[in-house]
């Protein structure tokens, strides 16, 4: 596992929605049970000790002791077992109380909402480098019609310039024409 997976406090905190100072009591309370890494003062906390964490505040919220939690963190005594007043001589009242949610899944799904967002993150940046991709190519292929606009307009005036010269021409030719039919009109009426 690398430093870069690792957990610090803020971002557990953030991952189980509780405060960053009970996050702090309770990695120092129960150092020895949180799987970690110290770099200088800073503790970078390995995925298995997310569900751990989550174990000590549903724990602690039902009102265990610190023993009790302990037990329940070196794998002594089931949950069941273990009372919310374990130190009292008086009898015991069973209240019957639903199970407390799995923390495991919990963290699962927090970790695998946090995948896919990072995922979903990813994405979004791959889409954006695309569309800026896209853009450009969009510019340049406006600027290439821009340019081949210019030329076929200036083709088209080039085509009327030509268009023009030839109906001088066909012009000059049928005045040829005439004169020429008009002088042989006239010298035929010469010569008769």
């Amino acid at each position: 596992m690398t430093d870069h997976d690792r957990l610090r406090i803020p971002e557990i905190a953030d991952l189980l929605s509780l405060r960053e100072e009970l996050i702090r009591q309770y990695a120092d309370e129960y150092d020895e049970f949180l799987p970690h890494k110290a770099i200088g003062k800073v503790r970078l906390y390995e995925e298995s000790a997310l569900k751990r964490f989550r174990v000590i505040a549903d724990l602690t919220a039902q009102g265990m002791s610190r023993e009790g939690i302990v037990m329940v963190l070196k794998g002594g005594k089931p949950l069941q077992e273990l009372a919310p007043d374990e130190g009292s001589d008086a009898p015991e009242k069973k209240e019957s109380r639903p199970p407390p949610p799995r923390p495991e899944l919990l963290d699962e799904v927090v970790l695998a909402a946090n995948r896919t967002l990072e995922a979903t993150s990813h994405m979004d940046h791959r889409i954006g480098a695309i569309r800026n991709g896209m853009e450009t190519n969009t510019e340049r292929i406006l600027h290439e019609i821009g340019l081949l606009r210019g030329d076929l307009q200036a083709s088209r005036d080039e085509l009327r310039t030509l268009w023009s010269q030839v109906r001088e021409l066909e012009d000059d030719l049928r005045e040829r024409e005439l004169r020429k039919s008009w002088l042989e009109r006239v010298a035929r009426r010469f010569s008769r």
